[in-house]
C-alpha cells in the first residue's frame, strides 16, 4: 500500500510538536518558582482581597440606603384596579373605590425629619469611604508582614539547616571520640540534645513558613508552592524619630478616629430628625385617578344630579401636624442616647489610637536595643569562630570544638532575624497608625 507523504509529513510534526510541549512541560516543573516581588505581591493582595470587596459592597449599599431615603422627594407611581362585584352601596376595598384601573401617586414635599435622615445617611455613606481606605491599610499591612516574615524565615531556614549540619557533625565526633575512650556518654547525650533542639527549631520554623504560605497564597490568589520572596524588593522601613510627636499624628491621620467622628455627626442627624419628627409638620403631594364602572352602583347612587362621569381625578397637599406623640418622644430620647454614646466612643477611640501609637513608638527604642545586642551577639560568635579555626591550625582545637563554634554563630545570626523582624513588625504597625504605611508600600501612588 502506497503512503501519503503529506499525512506522514502531519504526523511527525505532530509528534514533534508532542515531545517538544512535552519537554517544555517537564522544564516548567522542575524549575523553580520566579520570585514575587513585593510591589506586586501588595498589588496583587489588594485586587485579590476580600475584605476590600465587602468594604466596597458596604460602601454602595450605603449609598444606596441614601439614594432610597432621597427617593421620598420623587413621585411614587402605582398603577391597579380594584375589580369587584357590588350590591347595594358601593363599598370601598381596602380604602378604594372598586374602579377598573385606578393611578395614585405619591411625595413628601415638606418633612424636617426626612431632611435630617438624608442628611445622616449622606454622613454614613461618605464614611463608608473612610472603611475602605482603612481595610486597604489592613491588607497592605497583612500582606508586608507576611510577606516579611516569610522572607525572615526563608533566610533563618538556612541558617538552621547549616547550624543542623554542624550540630550532626558534631555529634559524630562525640561519638568517635566516645569509641576511643576520649569523651564521656553525657558528652555524646549532649550533643545530641543541641541537634535534637536544632530539628526542633527547624520543624517550628518550617510550619510557620507553611502557614505563611498559604496565608499569602489566599491574599494573592496564587498557589502557596509558587510563593517565593524576594528580598531585593522590599523597600527600606524609613527612621522613625522619638522625638516626633506620632501620637498627635496618629489621631489626625487615622481613619479609626475619622470613621468615630462621622459616626457622631450622624447619630446627631438622625437625633434631630427624631425630635423634628415628634414637634414639626410635614406636607406631601398625592393624586389619584381611578376610571370607574356602572356596574358597581355609582349611578344609581352618585346620579341625583345628573352628572355621573366614569373617569374621576383628585389631588393635592396631605398636611399632618403633631400635636401628642408620646411614642416618637420617647424614639427621639433614644435617637439621643444614641448620640451621647457615639460621642462617648469617639473619645475612647481617639485615645486608645493616642496610647497605641505612644506604645508602638516607644517600643522601638526597646527593640531596636534588642537587634543591636543580637547583632553583637552575632559578630562576637563569629569573632570566636575565627579564634576556634586559627587555634586549630597550631592543634590547640578539635573538630568539635570547631563545629560548636560554627553551631553558636548560626544560632546567634537566627536570633538576630528574629530580633530584626520583630523591630519591623513594629515600625510597621506604627507607620500604619501614622497614615505612612501606603506611602512606604506603593510610594508614587
Amino acid at each position: 500500500m502506497k503512503r501519503n507523504p503529506v499525512s506522514s509529513y502531519a504526523r511527525a510534526a505532530a509528534l514533534l510538536f508532542f515531545l517538544v510541549s512535552i519537554s517544555r512541560f517537564c522544564l516548567a516543573a522542575d524549575s523553580p518558582a520566579a520570585p514575587i516581588p513585593f510591589r506586586n505581591a501588595v498589588d496583587m493582595a489588594l485586587q485579590h482581597s476580600g475584605v476590600m470587596g465587602i468594604a466596597a459592597i458596604n460602601q454602595w449599599r450605603a449609598r444606596k440606603a441614601y439614594d432610597e431615603l432621597r427617593a421620598n422627594y420623587i413621585p411614587q407611581i402605582t398603577v391597579g384596579s380594584g375589580l369587584g362585584y357590588t350590591y347595594g352601596f358601593p363599598l370601598t376595598l381596602e380604602g378604594s373605590a372598586p374602579s377598573l384601573v385606578n393611578f395614585n401617586t405619591s411625595q413628601s414635599f415638606y418633612n424636617p425629619a426626612l431632611k435630617q435622615y438624608i442628611k445622616a445617611a449622606k454622613i454614613d455613606w461618605k464614611a463608608t469611604s473612610l472603611d475602605v481606605r482603612d481595610k486597604r491599610d489592613s491588607v497592605i499591612l497583612d500582606t508586608a508582614l507576611s510577606y516579611a516574615e516569610l522572607d525572615q524565615l526563608t533566610a533563618k531556614l538556612k541558617v538552621l539547616a547549616e547550624a543542623q549540619a554542624a550540630a550532626d557533625k558534631a555529634q559524630n565526633v562525640s561519638q568517635q571520640r566516645l569509641q576511643e575512650g576520649i569523651d564521656s556518654q553525657l558528652t555524646v547525650t549532649r550533643s545530641q540534645l543541641v541537634a535534637a533542639r536544632i530539628r526542633l527549631r527547624i520543624a517550628q520554623a518550617q510550619d510557620q513558613a507553611d502557614v505563611l504560605r498559604e496565608h499569602l497564597s489566599k491574599l494573592l490568589g496564587v498557589p502557596a508552592d509558587s510563593i517565593v520572596t524576594d528580598p531585593e524588593s522590599l523597600p527600606e522601613i524609613p527612621a522613625i524619630s522619638q522625638d516626633e510627636d506620632l501620637p498627635a499624628k496618629a489621631v489626625a491621620n487615622s481613619f479609626t478616629v475619622k470613621q468615630a467622628e462621622q459616626k457622631v455627626a450622624a447619630a446627631n442627624a438622625r437625633a434631630s430628625g427624631e425630635h423634628k419628627a415628634a414637634v414639626w409638620p410635614t406636607v406631601d403631594l398625592a393624586s389619584q385617578y381611578a376610571y370607574l364602572a356602572r356596574y358597581n352602583n355609582y349611578d344609581l347612587y352618585f346620579n341625583s344630579s345628573g352628572n355621573y362621569v366614569a373617569n374621576n381625578f383628585s389631588g393635592g397637599l396631605n398636611l399632618k401636624i403633631p400635636i401628642f406623640n408620646s411614642v416618637q418622644k420617647d424614639k427621639a430620647e433614644q435617637a439621643k442616647a444614641d448620640a451621647l454614646i457615639a460621642e462617648k466612643q469617639f473619645d475612647l477611640t481617639r485615645n486608645q489610637v493616642r496610647e497605641d501609637a505612644l506604645k508602638l513608638q516607644r517600643s522601638l527604642r526597646q527593640l531596636s536595643a534588642a537587634r543591636d545586642v543580637a547583632k553583637l551577639e552575632w559578630q562576637v560568635s563569629q569573632g570566636d569562630l575565627d579564634a576556634v579555626n586559627a587555634r586549630m591550625q597550631t592543634g590547640e582545637a578539635n573538630t568539635r570544638d570547631e563545629q560548636n563554634a560554627q553551631l553558636d554563630t548560626d544560632d546567634k545570626y537566627a536570633a538576630y532575624l528574629d530580633s530584626e523582624f520583630e523591630l519591623s513588625r513594629t515600625e510597621l504597625q506604627l507607620l500604619r497608625l501614622t497614615g505612612d504605611l501606603e506611602n512606604w508600600a506603593i510610594p508614587g501612588q
